[in-house]
């Protein structure tokens, strides 16, 4: 299968180094514009591919605490789903699109799965918020599993990745592949997602505003069951990554990691 994602530059809504700077609605309006923008433009320059990747947040509009009034005013994700629909209609090919999404009075910062023909399969809503996201939204409470055509993937948000229960509990649903759109991406955890369960994982990363992606942070990567990098984007520049690879291959690692498991010993691991 071929694998598709799209690592854009951050802009200045995501200058978290200034979380005292005031935004006003006119600047967030265009700024989200702006990257749904570069969004599109980079999904338009990846080549043909099976499933396809956004980077988190694509209408994120700052933080709550930089803009006046009700923060819910400033999310509309509506016109981006038609879009990334039409998208994956046209290119026939599987989208996950991470948006803040606004429900009634609560919102999300929601994963919206779209198949081949460009109709929403699943909805994924990020279950461990972190930071500021706390104050303004909503976590979710379940995961999503897509049994899409070319095999089962799960799907995550950002620091959902820094625990490890995630992607062991995809992989004992059977899944082969864990897609995780992302500001956040860290090698030292997401290798280890991997090789701890036998699996495939993906991230989606953005490259910073007014910087590189350095330290412990790593760009958009795939990383196969045994821990092996198979692609990895630039960390500087905004880019599509594709990468084409054997879904099923390496499967005797996933039985390797989880057939010598105790579950009955792991009672504290459930416990609040």
């Amino acid at each position: 299968m071929r694998l598709t994602l799209i690592q854009p530059r951050q802009n200045a809504l995501y200058d978290f180094a200034n979380p005292a700077r005031r935004i006003t609605a006119e600047a967030s309006r265009a700024l989200c514009d702006a990257m749904a923008a570069q969004t599109f433009a980079l999904m338009e320059a990846a080549p043909p591919t099976d499933l396809l990747v956004t980077s988190e947040a694509v209408n994120f509009p700052g933080l709550a605490k930089q803009l006046d009034g009700e923060y819910a005013q400033y999310v509309d994700a509506a016109p981006l789903e038609q879009r990334f629909a039409a998208y994956a209609r046209q290119r026939r090919c599987y989208v996950v699109a991470s948006l803040y999404v606004k429900r009634g009075h609560q919102l999300f910062n929601e994963a919206v799965v779209f198949d081949r023909g460009g109709l929403v399969v699943a909805r994924y809503a990020k279950v461990h918020l972190a930071g500021d996201e706390q104050r303004s939204l909503t976590a979710g409470n379940q995961y999503c599993m897509v049994d899409a055509d070319f095999g089962h993937f799960g799907v995550c948000v950002c620091w959902d990745m820094q625990f490890p229960e995630v992607c062991r509990h995809y992989a004992l649903q059977g899944a082969r592949l864990v897609v995780c759109p992302t500001w956040g991406w860290e090698a030292i955890y997401a290798h280890a997602r991997a090789y701890e369960n036998g699996i495939f994982v993906a991230g989606a990363m953005s490259v910073p505003y007014q910087g590189t992606i350095e330290g412990l942070r790593t760009s958009s990567e795939l990383v196969a069951p045994d821990g092996r990098v198979l692609a990895r984007a630039s960390a500087a520049e905004a880019q599509p990554l594709t990468a084409e690879f054997d879904l099923t291959a390496m499967q005797a690692l996933t039985q390797l990691r989880l057939q010598d498991r105790r579950a009955d010993t792991y009672a504290a691991l459930v416990k609040p």
